[in-house]
C-alpha cells in the first residue's frame, strides 16, 4: 500500500512494508476506537468534497494535514500472511526450465521471464544449447512479429540478450558460434553493424572458426541500406580473401569452406542492384558461372526489381525475356515486380499482356496489386480468362478481397453473382470474404440469412474462420445472443474455440452495459479449462479489464468480483508470461480506478511506468488524461497523498498533455502533508527553462491563485512574489502573449493576503497589486 505519515515536524515518514503496518493494527484498541474509526470516516467524506471543489480552494478551504489509519483488507491479510514456500534445489529449477524450454512454444517475452526468474545458482546446470536457445526464442518472436507488421526489434530486446549472454558468463558457460550468431544478427535486425561485427571478432578472438552464415547476416543486413554500399563491398572482398585462406568454416562440417554460396552471391547481388550498379552484377554472375554455381529464381528476380527501379520498365521486360531464354520460368514475384513497374508508368498495353502471361501460368497476382490496377475487376477477369477452372475462384477471391481493401462493398455482391452467373463454384474462402464484407459494411442480418442459406444445404462445411467472423460481427453489433448461439455450434462441430475467437466474445461483453460480469469470468475460466487451453493473450486480458471498467462505473464491485480482476492480472505476469502492449497498461490501470481499489490501481501504473513501454503508453493517455486525473483524486481521497505525488513526478515522464487541474491536485496533496517546499520546487520546476520539467502551460491562474493561498497558510510569504514574477515571465516568454489573469481573481488573492493575520501579508498584497498593474492593467480590482 501506499500509506504515508505524516510526523509532528511536518516531515514524512519513509514508507512502511505491509508488514509493519499489519502489526501495528492487529495490536489492541483501546475503547474508544469506534468514536475515533467515526471520525476518520466523516473526514474521508470531506476530503472528497473537497477534491470535487478543487478549482476554488482557498486559505480557508485547505484542510490541515491529518494522519490516516489505513484500513486493512482481510482478504490481503491472509494472503501475506500464508507461508511462504521452501525454495526448490537450484538444480531442479533449471531442469525444469530446460525441459519446457526445448517442449514449449515460447515467445520471446515468456522465455526472458522465465529465464530472469531463474536462481543465478541454476544457471550453472544449464548447457550452451539452453543458453542458445533462450536466445533465439528472446530475438526469433521479435523478428516474426516485425515480418507480420505488428513490431520491430528494439534495443530491449538486445539488452535481454545481453543480460542472458552475461549471465551464461558468469556460471562459466563457453558460448558457442550459434551463441554468436545470434548476438550478430539481433545487432544486424537493429542495423548495429559496428557492434555485429565486433562480435563476429569476439567469436575468432576465443579461437572459434566463424562459417560463412555471419559474414552473410551482416552482408544481408548492408544490401538493406544504401548507405552502407562502401561496407558491403568491404565485406564482400574480406568474405573471398578469408575463404582463399581457410579461415572460414562449412555450414554442415568442420572442414573450410572452399567457394561462396548461392545465399552469400544473393545477398551481394542484392546490395549492387539496389545501387544500380549492374556491370559489377554481370561480373559477379560470371564469377558464378565459373564456380559451378548457377543463380536460382531469387537472385535473378533481384537483379530484376534493380534493373525496373533504376532503368524502368522495358528494361526489366528485356531481363524477364533474357531470364525465360536461359531456362527460368517467371513466378509470382517475377511478375508482380513488372506489373508494379507498368502500373507506375501507366503503360495499360503492357498491363493486358502481363495479366495474359500470368493467366497462361495459373499466377494470380495479389489484392494490393489488383487494388492498384485502373481497370475494372470484370475485364480482368476477361483478360485472364486462360486461367484453369480450378485457379479461376482464386482469382475471384483476390478481386473481391481487393474491393473490399477499397470498402467498395456492392462491388464484393456484384462480383459473387458474376461467379455464380458463369458456374465457378465458390469454396469456404470465398464465403469467408463474403461474410467478412457484409459484417464490415453494417449488414449482420444479410450476413446471418446468407449463413444459413450456403450452409444448410450441407454441401460447404463452414470452417473456424467463418465461425470467427460471425461471433465477432454479432459481437460488435451487440447481438450477443446469437454470438453465443454460433460459439455454441462452433464447438458442436467439433471446432476448437481459438483464442482470438474467446477475445472478440470477452470484446462483445466489455461492450455490454446492461450485461453482467458473470458472463465474462465464465468464459476467461474456460479458456483455462478446455483442452488443450487456451493461452490468453494481451488483447484478452484488456477486454477483461475493460468489461470490469465498464460495471465498475455503473455499480460496486463485489468482493468476488474484485478478487477475479486481481487475480487475472496477476496472471499475466505470473503465468501466461504476457507481452504488454500500451493499451493493457491503460486499461488495467483504468479497471482499478473504477473499481476505487487504489493498492491495485498504483501497482497496475508503477509496472506501467517501469515497462519499457511507457512512450507508447502516453498516447492512449492523451486521447484521454481524465483517467490519470481520476487515479490522483483516488489517491487523495484515500488520503494517500504520498501516491499522488508520485503519479505526478511522473506525469510528464508519460509526455501527458499539460492539464492546470493535476498540479492543483498536486499542491493539495503537498499541503496535506505540510510539505510546503515541495510545492515550490513542483511550480519552480514548471516555469525555469533550466528545469527539466519545464512547462508553464500546467500553470493557470487558477493554480498560481492556490499556490498564493497555500503559502500564505504555511507562512512563507517570500516565496509567493519570485513565483509571480517568474509565472509572468515564462507564460509570455512560451505563449507569446501575456498570460489570462482575471479580475475576479486578483481581487481575491489581494482580499485573502489582506485578512491574513501574519504582519507581512498586506505588505505582499500590495506587491502584488503593484505587479499586476504593471503588467495586467485592464484587470487591476478598482
Amino acid at each position: 500500500m501506499y500509506c504515508q505519515a505524516i510526523r509532528n515536524t511536518g516531515q514524512i515518514e519513509q514508507r512502511r512494508g505491509l508488514s509493519e503496518l499489519y502489526k501495528r493494527m492487529t495490536k489492541p484498541q483501546p475503547e474508544d476506537a469506534k468514536d475515533k474509526d467515526v471520525a476518520k470516516d466523516k473526514a474521508a467524506v470531506k476530503d472528497k468534497e473537497a477534491v470535487k471543489d478543487m478549482p476554488q480552494l482557498s486559505i480557508s478551504s485547505i484542510p490541515k494535514p491529518k494522519i490516516r489509519v489505513p484500513r486493512i483488507d482481510p482478504n490481503t491479510m491472509a494472503r501475506a500472511q500464508a507461508p511462504k514456500e521452501l525454495p526448490k534445489d537450484p538444480k531442479l529449477l533449471a531442469d525444469e526450465y530446460i525441459a519446457d524450454l526445448h517442449s514449449a512454444n515460447w515467445g520471446g517475452e515468456e522465455t526472458w521471464v522465465r529465464f530472469s526468474r531463474l536462481p543465478q545458482k541454476s544457471h550453472a546446470f544449464l548447457r550452451d544449447i539452453d543458453i542458445n536457445c533462450t536466445l533465439a526464442n528472446i530475438r526469433g518472436t521479435e523478428r516474426a512479429l516485425s515480418r507480420r507488421g505488428r513490431s520491430t526489434p528494439t534495443s530491449n530486446t538486445l539488452s535481454r540478450m545481453l543480460e542472458v549472454f552475461e549471465a551464461a558468463k558468469l556460471a562459466n558457460i563457453v558460448p558457442d558460434r550459434y551463441t554468436y550468431q545470434e548476438l550478430i544478427a539481433i545487432n544486424v535486425d537493429l542495423l548495429n553493424f559496428n557492434y555485429a561485427h565486433d562480435w563476429l571478432e569476439k567469436m575468432v578472438v576465443q579461437g572459434i572458426k566463424p562459417t560463412i552464415r555471419p559474414y552473410r547476416t551482416i552482408l544481408k543486413g548492408y544490401s538493406t541500406v544504401s548507405s552502407e554500399l562502401d561496407s558491403a563491398r568491404r565485406l564482400w572482398h574480406e568474405i573471398k580473401t578469408k575463404i582463399a585462406a581457410g579461415l572460414i568454416a562449412g555450414e554442415k562440417s568442420d572442414e573450410v569452406a572452399t567457394t561462396v554460396d548461392l545465399l552469400t552471391y544473393t545477398s551481394y547481388v542484392a546490395a549492387e542492384s539496389k545501387a544500380g550498379n549492374f556491370a559489377l552484377v554481370v561480373g559477379v554472375l560470371e564469377e558464378m558461372d565459373q564456380a559451378g554455381i548457377k543463380p536460382d529464381i531469387t537472385l535473378r528476380n533481384t537483379v530484376l526489381d534493380g534493373l525496373v527501379r533504376h532503368k524502368g520498365l522495358d528494361a526489366g521486360l528485356q531481363e524477364a525475356e533474357l531470364m525465360e531464354q536461359s531456362g527460368y520460368e517467371l513466378n509470382g514475384y517475377s511478375y508482380t515486380t513488372l506489373l508494379n513497374a507498368t502500373i507506375k508508368e501507366q503503360r495499360d498495353e503492357e498491363i493486358h499482356k502481363l495479366l495474359e502471361a500470368a493467366a497462361a501460368k495459373n499466377i494470380v497476382p495479389p489484392a494490393y496489386l489488383m487494388q492498384k490496377l485502373t481497370l475494372n475487376p470484370f475485364d480482368v477477369l476477361s483478360i485472364m480468362a486462360k486461367l484453369e477452372a480450378s485457379h479461376k475462384v482464386r482469382l475471384y477471391n483476390v478481386l473481391i478481397e481487393s474491393a473490399m481493401r477499397g470498402n467498395d462493398f456492392t462491388q464484393v455482391l456484384q462480383l459473387i453473382d458474376h461467379l455464380k452467373q458463369n458456374n465457378v463454384p465458390a469454396n469456404v474462402v470465398t464465403y469467408t470474404l463474403l461474410f467478412d464484407a457484409l459484417n464490415k459494411a453494417g449488414r449482420l442480418d444479410q450476413a446471418k440469412s446468407m449463413f444459413t442459406k450456403v450452409f444448410s444445404s450441407g454441401e460447404l462445411t463452414p470452417d473456424a474462420h467463418i465461425y470467427s467472423i460471425m461471433i465477432d460481427a454479432c459481437g460488435r453489433h451487440g447481438d450477443v445472443k446469437t454470438m453465443f448461439w454460433f460459439k455454441n455450434e462452433m464447438q458442436r462441430q467439433g471446432l476448437a474455440v481459438s483464442e482470438p475467437v474467446y477475445n472478440s466474445i470477452l470484446s462483445a461483453l466489455s461492450q455490454w452495459r446492461n450485461g453482467n460480469l458473470q458472463a465474462v469470468m465464465v468464459t476467461a475460466s474456460e479458456m483455462e479449462r478446455v483442452k488443450p487451453t487456451v493461452k490468453p493473450t494481451c488483447r484478452t486480458f484488456s477486454a477483461i479489464f475493460a468489461a470490469f471498467a465498464t460495471q465498475a462505473q455503473r455499480r460496486r464491485l463485489g468482493l468476488g468480483e474484485l478478487e477475479f480482476l486481481q487475480t487475472w492480472y496477476a496472471m499475466a505476469t505470473d503465468k501466461y508470461y504476457v507481452a504488454k502492449d500500451s493499451y493493457y497498461y491503460f486499461m488495467a490501470v483504468n479497471a482499478f480506478v473504477c473499481a476505487q481499489s487504489l493498492p491495485d490501481a498504483m501497482t497496475a501504473f508503477s509496472d506501467m511506468v517501469r515497462s519499457h513501454k511507457v512512450s507508447h503508453v502516453s498516447g492512449k493517455f492523451m486521447k484521454n488524461p481524465v483517467r490519470m486525473l481520476d487515479l490522483i483524486k483516488l489517491a487523495i481521497e484515500h488520503q494517500e497523498y504520498g501516491a499522488a505525488l508520485e503519479i505526478w513526478n511522473n506525469w510528464q515522464r508519460l509526455r501527458l498533455p499539460p492539464i492546470s487541474k493535476a498540479v492543483e491536485l498536486a499542491l493539495f496533496a503537498c499541503d496535506q502533508m505540510g510539505q510546503p517546499t515541495v510545492a515550490i520546487n513542483i511550480i519552480r520546476g514548471l516555469l525555469s527553462m533550466d528545469e527539466d520539467v519545464y512547462c508553464p502551460q500546467f500553470v493557470d491562474e487558477s493554480v498560481l491563485a492556490l499556490y498564493i493561498a497555500m503559502m500564505t497558510k504555511h507562512s512563507m510569504l517570500d516565496a509567493i512574489m519570485p513565483v509571480v514574477h517568474l509565472w509572468t515571465t515564462a507564460i509570455t516568454a512560451e505563449c507569446g502573449s501575456e498570460p489570462v489573469l482575471s479580475e475576479s481573481t486578483v481581487a481575491k488573492t489581494v482580499a485573502m493576503l489582506r485578512g491574513n493575520s501574519h504582519p507581512g501579508a498586506a505588505a505582499i498584497a500590495n506587491e502584488l497589486l503593484t505587479h499586476v498593474d504593471a503588467h495586467f492593467p485592464d484587470v487591476t480590482p478598482v
